[in-house]
């Protein structure tokens, strides 16, 4: 049976890069998942939305799955 996406919001500076989101994004799902024991075999990056003040919401997920099948 294959695992349903989990979704996690973020807020992240709107000046950062593509890049620069990525990366945040790619290492706070890891320390996300980590923290309710899931290994993280993908993530997804939904387009950010405008919060005002500097800041963007980003709708993130993440595919659970067996250790060492991450594809970034």
């Amino acid at each position: 049976m294959s695992q349903a996406w989990k979704p996690v919001e973020f807020f992240l500076r709107d000046d950062l890069s593509k890049e620069e989101v990525k990366e945040s994004v790619r290492s706070q799902i890891l320390c996300t998942a980590s923290e309710c024991g899931d290994f993280v075999c993908a993530i997804r990056i939904r387009s950010g939305v405008q919060r005002g003040d500097g800041w963007r919401k980003w709708n993130v997920s993440y595919l659970p799955g067996p250790t060492g099948v991450f594809r970034g």
